[in-house]
């Protein structure tokens, strides 16, 4: 198979047949830790201390007994094998501690707009940009291919790059797209505007759910049927912290939601997202609100084109904006 054909299948299928680039852990022991990876961690003989645990903000994780330890720059392999020094200590023998990575999150690039399925793709090595619209289930019919947006955040400045996908497919060179790097998001957008509901009828949905994305909400939807649409919290996902940023007016205002106290108490009146309206599900690991943003502010700016992202933040901050 030629490379031109080779590109054009990883486009095309992707939908189709669920095509996912994504790396396997083959290669996790050259593999350096960071924040938000998952990692699972298993001792030979004692299965009651198996773990699935998360890398916070701060690049640390909390494993029992031993308690917090940092894992930064660590690969997988020399993470075992601190970890097995320790617990030798404890049981009174020699350790043997397996970490896998389960997912790549410290390397992860967001993808929205025209693709099948939106969201944060983490990958062990940083692929090309047409395997990184393949791992989101590849673009979808109408997709403005020649104009492909990347959105990169380096220092205090946000840079947007314009990639033409579309000539790949024409000469199968990918030479002439940009280098692919951690924290970018890919923007695809369809004829006439962004894919799924303009935002003039939808409603916008970020941070810790399955799919990010622009939802239909016209009339208002209940934020339950939303996040559902959303495919759901991810493990990370705060259900006691919920933002929803509208406008109120001719300001914004952000309503915190907490939908576990419903859960817990029983149903009242649904709270009803409007269309225009802003979801950010928070995550249940980060310890600063400087952290908590980073993940989505850039994909705000240019795929939701809602608010200044400067507004937003001032807004998820201080509860209102004049």
């Amino acid at each position: 198979m030629t490379k031109r054909l080779g590109v054009l299948w990883m486009l095309a299928v992707g939908v189709g047949m669920g095509v996912t680039l994504t790396p396997a852990a083959a290669r996790a022991e050259e593999y350096v830790l960071g924040a938000d990876d998952v990692i699972a961690v298993s001792v030979w003989l004692h299965p009651e201390l198996e773990r699935v645990l998360s890398v916070d903000a701060n690049g640390n994780i909390v494993f029992p007994p031993v308690g917090e330890m940092s894992v930064l720059g660590l690969t997988p392999r020399q993470l075992s094998d601190k970890l097995s020094d320790r617990l030798s200590a404890y049981l009174r023998q020699t350790a043997t501690v397996t970490v896998t990575v389960r997912e790549f999150l410290s390397h992860s690039i967001y993808v929205s707009g025209a693709v099948a399925r939106p969201g944060r793709y983490g990958f062990e090595h940083i692929p090309s940009l047409v395997e990184v619209i393949s791992a989101a289930g590849g673009a979808l019919p109408g997709a403005e291919l020649s104009r492909v947006q990347v959105v990169r955040q380096e220092g205090d400045q946000r840079h947007t790059l314009i990639a033409d996908v579309a000539s790949v497919l024409r000469d199968g060179s990918i030479t002439s797209l940009p280098a692919m790097k951690a924290g970018d998001t890919v923007i695809l957008q369809a004829a006439g505007g962004l894919a799924g509901a303009p935002m003039g009828d939808g409603a916008a949905v970020l941070g810790e759910v399955v799919r990010p994305g622009v939802y239909p909400a016209s009339g208002g939807l209940d934020l339950w049927t939303l996040l559902a649409g959303a495919g759901g919290l991810t493990p990370r996902g705060d259900l006691k912290d919920i933002r929803v940023i509208t406008r109120a007016g001719s300001s914004q205002a952000v309503i915190q939601v907490n939908l576990e106290n419903a859960l817990d108490h029983g149903p009242r009146a649904p709270f009803v997202v409007q269309a225009g309206d802003v979801v950010y599900v928070s995550s249940n690991v980060s310890n600063s609100f400087s952290q908590a943003s980073a993940a989505f502010t850039s994909t705000l700016q240019v795929a939701l084109q809602i608010l200044n992202v400067a507004v937003l933040v001032d807004v998820l901050k201080h509860g209102t904006h004049p």
